[in-house]
């Protein structure tokens, strides 16, 4: 089993306080014991929390239908599928991609792919990556009505339908809860199979559940290995003294170093499970980003060349990696800095780490007081995104902004009261003094973050990585990277709903392909600048600091001149 080792420095005495109180008010029991009002006591938090705890006995569940599962999986093998392709957002998407990450697929078991983005270029890339007659496609929403997935799946039945016909169900698959529209359409449908999980199960505590648990049988992984992992870590779990019980160690101490100002919980795996951190930071951001409060997760991130007061590191270690990885823990551990290692025998004790980190947010969140399984500000860049769409409809154009400047094919925009903010300081009025006076107002304590509407490739991201570093270097702040719209259903909870800390560069562009969505008047590249423009609209209704930079065609150009602009 996966060991934890736990540097707290200046933090140790808060979390012996904290300690203390959970055993004279038996949290970690109550907790267990699904006691609502150890997190909140008001009426509106109450059936929220209640309808959410399924998690807690998911892997029980998951056993009792294990060889259900493992039997599905090679009726898919049998049947000569090649390809299996997940479609969802956030908690649907998220798991599933860890595994086809870390693992791959065993030999003659389909390779997975997953897709989470509604841009064409990323639509295409998996259309062109199968072949459709062999590719079996599993429909993941929780809600059933996730509108990204019911895109996909409109596109891709269609796709399928041209050249199956009315057997086209045969290659899809529904994971949704029961008596949602998905499990309609999927019985009208005739899809293979239908997965209905527990309704008690939220998205992102989703993991041990068929969310996860489907593609990875799919792929031939050993699903009873990583149960057991899974189940040996909720044995520690239900440890009554937090010494003992290092999942809720975990907890109390990320939620205490917020407290200490410490807020930027920063994560950093070996690079075969790295993936995995992607995960946690969407259970973490969107599980406690709210009520003005948040712990944010920096992932991804080169470490920083000093050590903040602001920072938390967490390490998630393979027992067999090379002792010159870890340098940086050495470094933290000379200066003083708080830093828990975990270090796991092998990639299957990953079962054990997605149960320990839902255990650990939720015990974050009753020490900061918050309801870890409700997400009030996601609905606002929902709404914001239909009333864009319903624009688009009427005009047949999105809507138009004008620009605060604009410069080698690039354009920048603002609100008008943060545009006259940024003005006083800008020096002048071009958009390298805008985009400089926008960094200039990261100070201590805050993070910034790149929300990059462009498809996630290879090039992408290693010059999103660049402009990342350049900002992070300019600002002495800890940066994040998040692409649209996946973020929405993962970081963006936070964005709006935490300490308001965030200054945000959202990157919108014009992709050279798009894809027609059958039965919908927009496509998805409509779709896409339409998140975008609507999640601008909501960070912006709130007064965040937020400028958005149009790249135009030229995405490599536009990320290349931003580079150097901040550089």
């Amino acid at each position: 089993m996966s060991t934890v080792s736990f540097h707290l420095g200046e933090l140790q005495q808060f979390v012996d306080t904290t300690g203390a109180t959970f055993s004279s008010n038996s949290i970690i029991k109550r907790l267990w014991e699904k006691d609502y009002a150890i997190w909140r006591t008001e009426d509106v938090h109450k059936k929220s929390i209640l309808n959410r705890l399924g998690w807690l006995e998911s892997v029980e569940l998951m056993r009792q239908n294990a060889d259900g599962l493992i039997a599905f999986a090679k009726e898919i093998r049998s049947a000569g599928f090649t390809h299996a392709v997940v479609l969802g957002m956030g908690g649907s998407s998220l798991c599933p991609d860890v595994c086809r990450a870390t693992f791959g697929s065993a030999r003659e078991y389909p390779q997975l792919l997953v897709l989470d983005s509604t841009n064409p270029v990323s639509v295409r890339r998996i259309e062109k990556s199968v072949v459709l007659e062999t590719t079996l496609f599993v429909v993941a929403s929780k809600s059933g009505g996730t509108t990204e997935t019911n895109m996909f799946y409109k596109y891709f039945y269609d796709k399928v339908a041209q050249s199956k016909g009315s057997d086209a169900g045969r290659n899809f698959v529904a994971i949704t809860d029961a008596h949602t529209q998905m499990e309609k359409i999927a019985k009208e449908k005739a899809f293979r199979k239908i997965f209905l999980n527990p309704e008690d199960i939220g998205g992102r505590y989703s993991a041990l559940s068929y969310f996860g648990l489907v593609p990875m049988a799919l792929i031939g992984m050993d699903v009873l290995k990583i149960l057991d992992s899974a189940s040996a870590m909720i044995a520690t779990s239900k440890l009554l003294d937090l010494k003992e019980n290092p999942s809720a160690m975990l907890g109390v101490c990320i939620a205490e170093a917020f407290k200490a100002g410490r807020d930027k919980l920063t994560l950093i795996a070996s690079k075969q499970i790295e993936t995995f951190n992607y995960w946690t930071e969407q259970l973490i951001a969107e599980s406690t980003g709210k009520e003005g409060k948040g712990i944010v997760p920096i992932v991804g991130e080169t470490p920083p060349k000093d050590f903040p007061s602001d920072r938390v590191f967490v390490f998630l270690r393979l027992k067999n990696e090379k002792a010159s990885s870890r340098l940086l823990e050495e470094k933290l551990g000379a200066a003083g800095q708080p830093m828990i290692e975990i270090v796991l025998e092998d990639e299957y004790e990953l079962g054990g780490e997605f149960f320990r980190w839902e255990f650990a947010t939720s015990i974050a969140a009753v020490v900061l007081q918050i309801n870890p399984f409700d997400e009030p500000n996601v609905k606002e860049s929902k709404d914001n995104t239909v009333r864009v769409i319903e624009e688009f409809k009427k005009s047949g154009a999105l809507p138009k902004q004008n620009p605060l400047a604009e410069a080698n094919g690039l354009s920048i925009f603002c609100e008008p009261s943060y545009s006259a903010q940024l003005a006083k300081s800008a020096g002048g009025h071009s958009l390298k003094e805008f985009l400089h006076a926008h960094f200039r107002q990261c100070v201590h304590g805050d993070y910034a973050s790149v929300l990059a509407y462009v498809d996630q490739n290879e090039n992408n991201m290693k010059m999103l990585q660049l402009l990342r570093s350049a900002i992070g270097n300019r600002t002495s702040c800890a940066t994040m990277l998040g692409f649209g719209p996946r973020y929405l259903h993962s970081t963006g909870q936070l964005h709006k709903g935490g300490k308001q800390n965030g200054v945000f560069l959202l990157l919108t562009a014009e992709e050279s392909v798009d894809c027609k969505i059958p039965g919908e008047l927009f496509s998805f590249e409509v779709l896409k600048n339409a998140q975008a423009i609507g999640d601008y609209r909501s960070l912006a209704g709130r007064s965040l600091r937020v400028m958005r930079v149009h790249l135009g065609k030229n995405i490599k150009g536009g990320l290349d001149y931003l580079h150097s602009i901040l550089s």
